[in-house]
């Protein structure tokens, strides 16, 4: 590992394969100009301020950042992992999705950051955990009768499958427990001893607070709890009477010496278990806390590491802010008291914290019957035909705008999750829309190239869209906010307005498409940035993506298919007018068959077909019908419906273009909607919306 690290870490062209939309290239060249961009702004639990996150890391990082002199190091972000005794639930997912999320804005940046030296900085490097020896793991192999190390790679390989469904990037380094207890875990708790600030009981080598605070007090950075300021210290009490007290009467007659005193070693219980390892304090086993404070330090210990990465983010659920965090700091403060270099800068100066997830309002709990794993959630529409379906797309739409900031408290719920497919569906709209909007203009031989205001006000939208995702991805520390996926969300949904009316406004012109190609592009980016998948990333290219639920092969076969029925559809019409046609009944059964293709078979497939009476035959890959859509929305799919006094199917589609509407009309949009009367002029607003009265009434009626 040491030769893999040192061989890439070396690069100065970084390169970080994610998803396949996804995939960026980190290649970083030195320039002034790219001083001023912006930065990441992230709320620091440990100074309850927000703080910059610098991507220029040096020995001396926050008063030496313009000195060439000195090396420029990358960000090291250090993640609390899953403990792997049961599968992960929504509590994990909403924890890892918010933190993939700002670690991929990060990487973003990284990219249009450099310093002003002639040297690259390191993308940032992601460090998780795998606690694989724990209490829990020991009780549950002994209910099942398995292995605690098998059990313990189950769930591991349960919770990264679970991960890679949620498009969770994979950290560059995992560290699990078993690997470290001899070569770090232990040297590590010896040298805490050694300090001064340790001692023995039957039970196990126990933490010394007191000691801890007596030999740092002239360091005030140095104090224990200062990661949860503010805390009841009224749990630390002997009393057993009061409710908040984390001792028992065993505690005392083991003479814990502090009730905030923790365990480092464990030996006694650990006697009898499959998994324990030799030491100076006996047969025993690490305590929870010291796993982490002990791997980061043995990574970061690295030749390698310590040449271009340093440690700056360690992040988690808040549920691990006290006391796990808090112990770990504790932790690393004793085992650097004999060391005056370490001592003066904070061992990891940013942390992380992301909120609770309730379900429903109330703590998820098995007893409760609440509980809800990650799988439920990605399987639960396994067997929706709609072509884009996607629960971790839309989980992670949640994540980011709809739950409100990562690290405060979040409801989740089925309707919530409705909420955020209707919204998703709502930018899936646009992508297809707009990208066969802009393929059938560039399959006409003669395309207009006039460019007008429209054009340039869609550009000029691209831009905005694109500014304020960044500001709403980086905060802001004087105005006191970190990243906002709320206001980001809304930048996408805005875009996607925009462009759906231009569409609409231009459908019977045909200007240059490189604008609102632009505009998709950058709404594409956007989805990518904060790692939506391709199923959302790349909707609407249906020519160069394989697509699971789409039966078919290319655009030209989905033209052929519909060109086929289109013409089948329109001789079928031509008998039906014809009064004197004997071939009347056999028509009506063929339009029939037309109409079942169109809102049966096709549907089934992923592609929606709209009728009209314009030369170009119009389909698109299809949307469900969202409850929250209007009578009148062009994109829901009304069934055909018999006229009770024709003898016609009529759709929303061809309802004007029917024999009460003859001759009525010259010019019709997209979706059969007329658009000119007989003599050629333009509709007046008030016409049509007589005629979209007229169109629901109808369609309204049993």
């Amino acid at each position: 590992m040491r030769s893999y690290l040192r061989s890439s870490l070396s690069n100065t062209r970084w390169r970080r394969t994610v998803t396949h939309q996804s995939r960026i290239l980190f290649s970083t060249t030195s320039s002034k100009e790219n001083k001023s961009l912006p930065q990441l702004t992230l709320y620091d639990s440990l100074s309850n301020s927000y703080k910059q996150i610098p991507l220029n890391v040096s020995q001396n990082t926050y008063s030496k950042e313009g000195d060439c002199s000195i090396k420029a190091k990358g960000i090291a972000w250090y993640t609390c992992g899953p403990t792997t005794y049961d599968s992960a639930h929504l509590g994990h997912a909403r924890t890892y999705v918010a933190l993939d999320i700002i670690q991929r804005c990060l990487l973003y940046l990284h990219t249009q950051n450099t310093i002003s030296c002639n040297e690259s900085i390191p993308p940032p490097i992601f460090i998780m955990n795998i606690t694989d020896v724990d209490d829990k793991i020991l009780t549950r192999s002994k209910e099942r009768n398995i292995p605690p190390l098998e059990l313990a790679r189950h769930y591991e390989k349960e919770f990264w499958q679970d991960m890679d469904a949620l498009n969770c990037m994979r950290p560059t380094i995992v560290t699990r427990v078993t690997d470290y207890v001899e070569s770090a875990i232990i040297p590590y708790i010896q040298r805490i001893e050694e300090n001064g600030m340790a001692y023995r009981l039957e039970e196990g080598l126990y933490f010394d607070v007191v000691k801890f605070e007596e030999k740092t007090k002239t360091e005030k950075r140095n104090r224990y709890g200062k990661l949860a300021p503010g805390r009841d210290m009224s749990m630390f009490s002997w009393d057993d009477n009061n409710p908040n007290s984390e001792t028992s009467i065993k505690d005392r007659q083991n003479q814990k010496r502090d009730p905030r005193d923790f365990v480092l070693w464990k030996t006694k219980e650990a006697e009898n278990e499959e998994l324990a390892w030799d030491s100076k304090w006996g047969v025993g086993r690490p305590g929870w806390h010291i796993e982490c404070s002990a791997m980061i330090d043995s990574t970061m210990g690295l030749d390698a590491m310590k040449e271009n990465y340093r440690i700056m983010i360690h992040a988690g659920g808040v549920d691990l802010k006290f006391p796990h965090h808090t112990n770990e700091i504790a932790q690393a403060e004793a085992y650097r008291a004999d060391n005056e270099t370490d001592q003066s800068e904070e061992w990891i100066p940013h942390w992380v914290h992301t909120g609770h997830l309730h379900i429903d309002g109330l703590k998820m709990s098995k007893s409760l019957k609440n509980f809800i794993t990650i799988r439920d959630v990605l399987h639960e529409d396994e067997n929706d035909k709609y072509p884009f379906s996607s629960p971790a797309d839309d989980f992670r739409l949640w994540c980011l705008g709809l739950s409100g900031n990562y690290r405060g408290p979040a409801t989740y719920s089925k309707s919530r999750l409705e909420e955020a497919k209707v919204t998703r569906d709502k930018l899936l709209r646009f992508l297809v829309d707009g990208s066969q909007w802009i393929s059938r203009r560039k399959s006409r031989s003669e395309v207009s190239s006039k460019w007008g205001m429209d054009e340039n006000e869609l550009l000029d939208q691209a831009n905005i869209c694109m500014r304020n995702c960044i500001e709403a991805m980086t905060g802001n520390k004087e105005s006191g906010f970190d990243m906002d996926g709320a206001k980001y969300l809304a930048a996408l949904i805005e875009l996607a307005e925009i462009g759906n009316k231009y569409i609409l406004d231009n459908a019977s012109r045909d200007p240059p498409t490189f604008a609102l190609e632009k505009l998709i592009s950058t709404l594409r980016d956007c989805l990518s940035i904060v790692g939506f998948s391709d199923m959302t990333v790349r909707a609407g290219l249906v020519s160069d993506t394989h697509h699971d639920n789409v039966g078919v092969g290319t655009d030209s076969v989905i033209n052929e298919l519909v060109q086929f029925r289109q013409e089948v559809r329109k001789m079928s019409l031509d008998n039906v007018r014809n009064k004197e046609s004997s071939h009347t009944n056999l028509a009506k059964d063929l339009l029939k068959l037309c109409d079942n293709m169109r809102d049966i078979n096709l549907p089934n497939i992923g592609i929606e077909v709209f009728d009209s009476q314009e030369s170009e035959h119009q389909w698109r890959i299809g949307f469900r019908k969202n409850t929250s859509d209007s009578k009148d929305d062009k994109h829901t799919v009304q069934k055909p419906k018999r006229h009770s006094k024709q003898s016609e199917y009529i759709t929303p589609e061809t309802f004007f273009q029917s024999e009460r509407f003859s001759n009525q009309f010259t010019r019709f949009d997209s979706d059969g909607f007329p658009t000119h009367d007989n003599e050629g002029k333009e509709l007046s607003k008030r016409k049509i919306k007589k005629l979209v009265k007229k169109r629901d009434a109808f369609f309204n009626t049993t």
